[in-house]
């Protein structure tokens, strides 16, 4: 991510980001999960979680598949420092692997044969070449191996509409001017998926909530707008900047009645058996 190569204490409030987003998001997680494990079959012994970030990911991995090894790569030795602090405190330290690797490089050397699970959640779009990737993943995988990616659709929704400013529209305006600089970055990796081998590849939307009724949730979307407000200065006039600057400072002091929702797109893809 563009954002990482900032001072320390904005990579702080980026892993905090990250962490509120997984964690606010644990309902697309646990369907994710359901999915995958409908498509395997079998309890997976080897899961490889790619981008594991700060380890929200790897933490339910390792929860929900408990006789699992979760092999978690990262390019960042802040974030699997954090990861490995989550691991610890949800008491799945024994069975996850910190791995420091670029999935542009050589991220797979040092993993077991035989993979069952690979996990790509809000990652696989930061990869230089993703075809590339998905073909690694695809000969990494067991045969009846299966690949979850999950991404954002675009689709953000804020309430109330003005944010709590009365500026009318101000919601939709924050969205539009961000998708028109490309945030968030969204993909549809149905061809591509197919394109490599699997099959089947399914997809199915699921929904983000955060609302500032709730302390995470205040923080979150207080975050969310602090790093788009960069992104939204020259694309909107002065009184939606300063609209935008009050929704934080609201956001900040507690007294915020806003909430987002926004899509999300999980693909389960299967690597076929081996044909008898």
């Amino acid at each position: 991510m563009t954002h990482a190569a900032h001072a320390p204490a904005h990579n702080a409030e980026l892993e905090e980001l990250l962490d509120l987003d997984a964690r606010l998001g644990a309902s697309v997680l646990s369907r994710a999960m359901d999915d995958a494990s409908q498509a395997l079959k079998t309890e997976p012994r080897t899961i490889v979680d790619l981008g594991a970030g700060t380890g929200t990911g790897t933490v339910a991995l390792a929860n929900r598949f408990s006789k699992a090894r979760v092999h978690s790569i990262d390019a960042s030795v802040g974030m699997l420092d954090r990861l490995r602090e989550a691991s610890a405190a949800a008491g799945v330290s024994e069975n996850v692997q910190a791995h420091l690797a670029d999935l542009d490089g050589e991220w797979i050397a040092d993993l077991p044969e035989g993979i069952d699970l690979a996990w790509a959640a809000l990652s696989l779009h930061h990869v230089g070449d993703p075809a590339l990737l998905l073909r690694q993943v695809f000969h990494a995988l067991r045969p009846g191996g299966v690949l979850v990616v999950i991404e954002m659709t675009g689709e953000t929704t804020y309430e109330p509409a003005d944010l709590g400013t009365e500026r009318a529209g101000l919601g939709d305006r924050i969205v539009r001017t961000l998708a028109a600089r490309g945030y968030p970055v969204t993909a549809d990796w149905t061809d591509a998926l197919d394109s490599t081998g699997f099959a089947p590849v399914n997809r199915r939307k699921a929904s983000f909530w955060a609302s500032a009724d709730t302390r995470e949730g205040s923080r979150y979307l207080e975050l969310q707008l602090t790093f788009n407000r960069a992104l939204l200065g020259g694309g909107m006039d002065s009184d939606d900047l300063a609209a935008v600057d009050a929704a934080m400072t609201t956001l900040r002091t507690g007294h915020s009645r806003v909430a987002v929702a926004s899509g999300r797109a999980i693909w389960v893809a299967v690597r076929p058996e081996v044909s008898e």
